[in-house]
This record gives C-alpha cells, sequence and structure tokens, in this order.
C-alpha cells in the first residue's frame, strides 16, 4: 500500500509515517513548504505523481489563532480538506482527516460520535465543517478525531509533555488549571490506531483517544511525576490563563465507534506518558 501524508513534518505525522513505514508500506510526506494543500493544482499533481492508495490531512493551524484569524483556519481545515477528498475520489484512494476533540460542549463527561456537536469556537467550526467538506467529496473517508495531543520528538513546538518538562526544570511550582478536562493522547498510540482503522475498510467517524480523561492539573502532574521533578503542581482556575478562543470545560472523547468496529481499547492516558516519558529519556539521554 502507498500513502501520502500530508504536514508531514508535523508530531502526529511524523508517528504515522514511521508506523505505515515500520509495516512495509511505501509512505510519502510532503512538508507544508513542499506541497500547499490549499491549491488545487499543487494537490493533482501530487496525488497524480504519488498515486497513493491512502491520503492522510494532518493538522492546520492553532485554536487561538483561528479565533483571531478566521479566514486562516477555514482555508486550512475546510478549504483544504474539500480539496484533498476530491482529488482522493478522482484518484480513487481512501481519505483521513484528522480534526478535533473541541466539538463539544462544557459539561463534564465522555462525548462520544454520536453526541451533537457544540462549536464554540472558529477553530471547532473549521474543523466540523472540513469533516463535513471531506465526507461529502469522498465516499471512502475517516474522519479521526484525537484527544489532547503529545509526542513526536522535543523539536516538535506542540509537544505538551516535553515542553511542561522543560517548564519544570525552570520553575519550582507549575501552575495548572483544574476545571478544563481532555483525553492527553500520544501520537504514537494514535498513530497506530489510526492505521488499524484504515485497514478496516470501515469508512465513518472516529474518536480516537488514550483510555480515559483527566483535568489539565491531573495531566500536567502526571508529568512531572513521570520524568521523576521535585517542581510542584498547583490546580488553579483556568481564568489565571485567559484566551483568545472559548475553548470547551470538556473535551472528553467516548470511543465508541472503535469498540463497536471491534478494535481494542487504547492503553490507559497515564500508562502512555510513562512509557513516552520512558523513551525520551533512552532516546535523547534526558537524566
Amino acid at each position: 500500500m502507498k500513502v501520502l501524508v500530508t504536514g508531514s513534518h508535523g508530531m502526529l505525522a511524523t508517528d504515522l509515517v514511521r508506523t505505515w513505514s515500520a509495516m512495509g508500506h511505501e509512505v510519502v510526506g510532503f512538508s507544508l513548504s513542499q506541497l500547499d494543500i490549499t491549491r488545487g493544482t499543487q494537490v493533482r499533481e501530487a496525488v497524480e505523481g504519488v498515486r497513493p492508495d491512502v491520503i492522510v490531512c494532518t493538522p492546520g493551524t492553532g485554536v487561538d489563532v483561528c479565533e483571531a484569524e478566521p479566514e486562516q483556519g477555514y482555508l486550512l481545515h475546510t478549504w483544504a480538506a474539500g480539496m484533498l477528498a476530491r482529488q482522493s475520489q478522482r484518484s480513487g484512494a481512501a481519505f483521513v482527516y484528522i480534526s478535533t476533540c473541541g466539538l463539544f460542549g462544557d459539561e463534564v463527561k465522555f462525548y462520544s460520535e454520536y453526541d451533537p456537536v457544540q462549536l464554540k469556537t472558529k477553530y471547532a467550526g473549521s474543523k466540523f465543517l472540513g469533516e463535513q467538506e471531506a465526507v461529502r467529496a469522498c465516499r471512502r473517508t475517516y474522519i479521526v478525531r484525537p484527544g489532547w495531543l503529545y509526542g513526536g520528538t522535543p523539536d516538535h513546538a506542540r509537544n505538551f509533555v516535553y515542553q511542561r518538562f522543560l517548564e519544570g526544570k525552570r520553575e519550582k511550582v507549575l501552575r495548572s488549571a483544574d476545571d478544563k478536562f481532555g483525553s492527553p493522547t500520544y501520537t504514537g498510540d494514535l498513530a497506530e490506531k489510526t492505521v488499524e482503522i484504515v485497514a478496516s475498510g470501515e469508512y465513518g467517524v472516529y474518536h480516537v483517544t488514550n483510555s480515559g480523561g483527566a483535568s489539565r492539573y491531573e495531566y500536567v502532574k502526571c508529568i512531572v511525576d513521570a520524568f521523576g521533578l521535585s517542581t510542584a503542581v498547583e490546580p488553579v482556575d483556568s481564568s489565571s490563563f485567559p484566551r483568545a478562543a472559548p475553548v470547551p470545560d470538556c473535551e472528553q472523547l467516548e470511543n465508541l465507534n472503535l469498540k463497536f468496529l471491534g478494535l481494542q481499547a487504547m492503553p490507559d492516558w497515564q500508562e502512555a506518558i510513562h512509557r513516552y516519558v520512558s523513551q525520551l529519556k533512552r532516546d535523547q539521554r534526558i537524566p
């Protein structure tokens, strides 16, 4: 099988390329500088040149950026999704669209694929419209909604776990919100499960997160403990961290469709963090 991955230098894309390659598949990655996914001519030429069986569209711009510049979100998450999906349909390839966990509301619960969306941010709106564009344009579409992502290498700026390690090394006390909830998700585990979903041939919408959920405070506390830092972690209200985007209070996801498909649940979120930190210590020689 041949796979084309956009944004290939990104955190999740790096693990997707690694996972498919390790299984013996041919993977062609394009960085954002190599392929402008908003340009139809470039997309068509790339797909016709590679002739992939699967095309994967990985995350675009950030939540707060979208709130300040909604046009950028619609360009990268909605317009580009439709562009890639239409080319997938024309070429006979399956299409994988990586969406978001931020599609729901403030009630603290686990949201399944069958809960109604509540689009509180411009980012969520652009991602959900991207899902709809993808499904409309390509009948062989997989929508993957991940949790709070971390992983890749220390060079990835959005690697939440490594950034908290650096912060914990500098500071005696870390402050973190205890009123925002989500499902911390390791990109390595997410990549493996995404490959399993694609192999199933069952197109649709999938919530794909490490098992369980946590407050942002509990997430940070687990990271500090996993690194063996003496840094204290103090729970505070999220008003201590004002943001441009009104992100929902709860982004915990229930992975119902994985269960219905008969796939094994992903590992517990705390175990995944400890496993990833052990890998970082080994590979990066972190004491």
